[in-house]
């Protein structure tokens, strides 16, 4: 197997700032304190999703596994629809990795994600009820979206004054942490720690693919296919168990390959631009201020 090749530093998309992606418009960029930052913008998502949780269990009290199936899909669909009006409103589709397959990049790197992704499949299909299946794909499909966009694309453009890799080990851990939300939706907080572990595993492997393909909406469709494949084949028990670690610790170290291609620990991948400078004066100026 070849060995990535580095990004391109004349790329257009490697500096929002030559797309018309301004810092005015992009409300979360060129902060002095960018992990903060970075860290409202998590919490503010999942106080979201938290509250509707809670909401409807009020609401709606009990309802077992549908019950709690039917508000995940409430608030995931709130949550992708926030993510694209921020994104949309900044107009930085260009700045999140999210433009379109213009601004695509060493798209092949995705293709090993994609057939982890459709490891459960050996095991054969074992599709629930028509209507459980439609919520199930709306569900991971919004997930997808809101996860990539949000996390892949506003959070990590948020973190690029610290240098892409620590971008996408922060990203990680804020992604992992994230998922303790799920608490809120009735999961046991024993599973919900597990996940949060594999979050975060799972969250740096597709920091470094974004930084490397800027390709949010590639990996938010290999993202939701994979969540799906979890209910939709017959994975049970201590084999369901393996694969999903297995596949979080596959995309972790895949991303950790993939980091070859990344050549300078650069906020704008080697270019020097506005912006970037912006950020770096301010990071200073803080340093010099504290």
């Amino acid at each position: 197997m070849t060995a990535p090749q580095p990004i391109r530093h004349d790329h257009p998309s490697a500096d929002p700032t030559r797309s018309g992606d301004t810092d005015a418009r992009r409300w979360w960029a060129g902060s002095a304190q960018p992990v903060w930052t970075a860290v409202a913008l998590v919490l503010a998502v999942d106080l979201i999703a938290v509250s509707i949780g809670v909401a409807g269990e009020r609401l709606a009290p009990g309802g077992g596994d549908t019950g709690a199936l039917i508000r995940r899909l409430v608030a995931v669909l709130l949550v992708a629809a926030a993510a694209v009006a921020v994104v949309g409103r900044a107009k930085a589709w260009r700045a999140t990795a999210a433009a379109g397959p213009a601004s695509w990049r060493d798209t092949r790197l995705l293709l090993v994600p994609a057939l982890v992704a459709l490891v459960p499949l050996t095991t054969g299909l074992n599709m629930p009820a028509t209507s459980t299946v439609a919520v199930l794909v709306v569900g991971y499909a919004a997930t997808g979206v809101f996860e990539e966009l949000w996390h892949r694309g506003v959070v990590l453009d948020a973190l690029r004054p610290v240098g892409l890799r620590r971008a996408a080990l922060i990203g990680g851990a804020l992604f992992g942490v994230s998922h303790l939300t799920n608490v809120a939706f009735g999961q046991p907080l024993a599973i919900s720690l597990a996940q949060s572990v594999g979050a975060f595993c799972f969250g740096v492997g597709f920091s470094i693919l974004r930084w490397r393909t800027n390709a949010v909406w590639l990996l938010a469709a290999v993202h939701a296919v994979g969540d799906l494949m979890f209910h939709i084949t017959n994975l049970h028990g201590g084999a369901l168990w393996g694969v999903l670690v297995g596949h979080d610790i596959a995309m972790l170290l895949w991303g950790l390959w993939c980091l070859r291609g990344l050549q300078r620990d650069d906020p704008h991948d080697g270019h020097t631009s506005a912006q970037s400078l912006h950020s770096k004066q301010n990071l200073q100026s803080a340093g010099g201020a504290a």
